[in-house]
């Protein structure tokens, strides 16, 4: 909420019978969920029961935002998991896939196979391992 009040004052100067004019603003703003009390406080005057319902909506919110953020931590590791999981099958299967195609005389076609399984899983695990660091280095240099 910003509330800006001015006020205009002009003087006359009897030496040289100019006009001065002054300007005097005053600006009053607040962030979060409720107001000041005072404001609070006029909200009742004019409408009473006011002050109830906004401090009732700030509660709401502020329950809804904590609801959010719970799920948001709890599917982020559902799904971390569920990467984890389906890139590891993935890659044994390219693994044990190549080691099949070696076995059967597909060597060529086995190693690339598998190689590229293998070069999957590392390269993952080595992606992923440096992006674990790397936020928690970002917030050290704060």
């Amino acid at each position: 909420m910003e509330d800006d009040k001015s006020i205009k004052r002009t003087d006359q100067n009897p030496q040289n019978s100019q006009k001065k004019k002054s300007l005097l603003q005053l600006s009053q703003t607040f962030s979060g969920p409720l107001p000041p009390p005072t404001v609070l406080e006029h909200y009742e005057r004019i409408l009473p029961g006011a002050a109830d319902r906004i401090i009732s909506m700030a509660e709401q919110q502020s329950k809804h935002r904590q609801e959010q953020e719970s799920r948001i931590i709890k599917y982020s590791g559902r799904d971390s998991l569920l990467g984890l999981i389906f890139g590891l099958t993935i890659g044994l299967t390219a693994i044990i896939g190549g080691v099949m195609c070696i076995l059967h005389s597909y060597a060529i076609s086995g190693v690339i196979l598998g190689g590229s399984g293998l070069a999957g899983l590392v390269g993952v695990f080595v992606y992923g391992s440096r992006e674990k660091k790397e936020p928690s280095s970002e917030q050290s240099e704060e």
